[in-house]
């Protein structure tokens, strides 16, 4: 169990740095077309990963409170995982309005 929290709030918090350096350097050089693609693909990859995640730790809480073999520590844990992997999104979306506005 702690192992995918932990697994999980690296990977969405990796996604996030990563996807800013993509934002950062395409704001700063615009006319750059195989870093949209790159950035594309990569958006997908964290898409991906990260949707897989998101479902195990889903999972986890589920299960774990129908079967009450979870702790409260725990399931605070998973909670706040699932909110950090969940907050990717919105930075997402927001980082596409900013680069669609720009153009």
């Amino acid at each position: 169990m702690k192992n995918l929290i932990t697994t999980s709030k690296s990977i969405a918090f990796i996604s996030f740095i990563i996807g800013t350096i993509f934002f950062a350097l395409k704001l700063y050089n615009p006319y750059l077309n195989k870093l949209t693609i790159i950035g594309a693909l990569f958006v997908i990859v964290a898409l991906t990963i990260n949707s897989i995640l998101l479902f195990g730790l889903v999972f986890k809480l589920c299960f774990g409170m129908l079967l009450k073999t979870l702790n409260h520590k725990t399931i605070i844990q998973l909670a706040t995982t699932i909110g950090i992997v969940l907050a990717n999104i919105p930075i997402a979306i927001l980082y596409f309005y900013i680069l669609i506005e720009s153009l």
